[in-house]
């Protein structure tokens, strides 16, 4: 990285080795040299473009976890639209077997109430 120094004042070529060599952050700036990468000073126009596009990138991230937890749920959902039709499938079927003529009977005789066996007779009326 830059460092700032004064026109006026030049360093010692012994002490510079010295501190370059000991500290914990001259061996990162000797690891990850950012002016040789940069081709120098970092350019501050280039931060909003920086800005931006880690904004953008942010963006991009929080989408697609949207996007992953709304498929999650559709796909709960739809398991639970599936159980709820075989359910109402299951209930529709006992509710037929349940309006037949047979098993209403079945039901009634514990009343006492028995089927009638003579055929309903027409009953006709003259006009006057």
């Amino acid at each position: 990285m830059a460092r700032n120094v004064s026109k006026n004042v030049t360093p010692k070529s012994g002490t510079t080795s010295k501190s370059r060599s000991k500290g914990l952050f001259s061996m990162i700036d000797s690891v990850f040299n950012m002016d040789r990468i940069l081709g120098g000073e970092f350019p501050a126009e280039q931060m909003r473009y920086l800005v931006w596009i880690s904004f953008l990138i942010v963006l991009y991230i929080a989408s697609s976890l949207h996007s992953e937890s709304l498929i999650h749920q559709i796909d709960k959902t739809k398991a639970e639209v599936e159980e709820l039709r075989a359910d109402y499938t299951t209930q529709q079927a006992d509710f037929m077997k349940a309006g037949k003529q047979s098993e209403i009977i079945k039901r009634v005789e514990s009343m006492g109430i028995e089927e009638n066996k003579t055929p309903p007779t027409k009953i006709i009326v003259k006009d006057w």
